[in-house]
């Protein structure tokens, strides 16, 4: 498969790249600047554009066969509705976006009372970045594309360990957290095996 990684010299998208690639994928790496990425190997290109330049980003699309959105707060709802818009013209069919913990109503519906109530109380304080969290989910769910929507909790730097759990878990929580190598993990095997597909999902170690 051929695998374009939005966000590829990222906190998230540095686990991303080397995983995708060590599975025997193409990964094409699409950053704002190419001298962050570090991975050279075979089977990445690297591919650098700003999010706002159409004929960019379908150039990084072409050939493509599914998407991994992982981009920064700053531009999580401006820049995926740009890879959906690249997406739509290049025919690419296929998306996974990582978000937040909780960043929609549907998957508010999946959380125990009290940690809607948690949830409810952390949209409130850290209102402006939730929120565009919601906007960068509507606009997947509304899109015509099979896609999956991740929601971790915390990040915490560390390898694969493959100790995780998704889906319909018991226990989701806020307060959990997972490594970003088993975010990666989790992340490329359920595109490998299209799982979750139109849904968002938790996941936390």
């Amino acid at each position: 498969m051929r695998i374009a990684i939005f966000g590829a010299s990222g906190s998230v998208g540095r686990y991303l790249v080397p995983a995708a690639l060590d599975r025997g994928h193409e990964v094409v790496a699409v950053t704002r600047r190419a001298a962050r990425i570090g991975d050279h190997r075979q089977g990445l290109r690297v591919v650098e554009a700003q999010l706002d330049d159409a004929a960019a980003m379908d150039r990084a699309l072409l050939g493509v066969d599914a998407v991994i959105v992982s981009l920064g707060d700053a531009v999580v709802d401006s820049g995926t509705d740009a890879v959906l818009a690249a997406m739509q013209r290049t025919g690419v069919p296929r998306i996974e976006v990582l978000t937040g913990f909780g960043t929609s109503a549907a998957s508010r519906r999946k959380l125990p009372p009290p940690m809607r109530a948690v949830v409810a109380a952390v949209r409130a304080v850290t209102f402006q970045g939730f929120v565009a969290k919601e906007r960068q989910d509507d606009a997947v769910r509304r899109s015509d594309l099979l896609f999956t929507i991740v929601q971790p909790p915390t990040l915490t730097d560390g390898p694969r360990s493959g100790s995780y759990r998704s889906g319909d878990y018991s226990g989701k929580s806020i307060f959990g957290s997972i490594s970003r190598g088993d975010l990666a993990d989790f992340m490329l095997d359920n595109l490998d095996h299209d799982r979750f597909v139109n849904e968002s999902t938790f996941v936390q170690s």
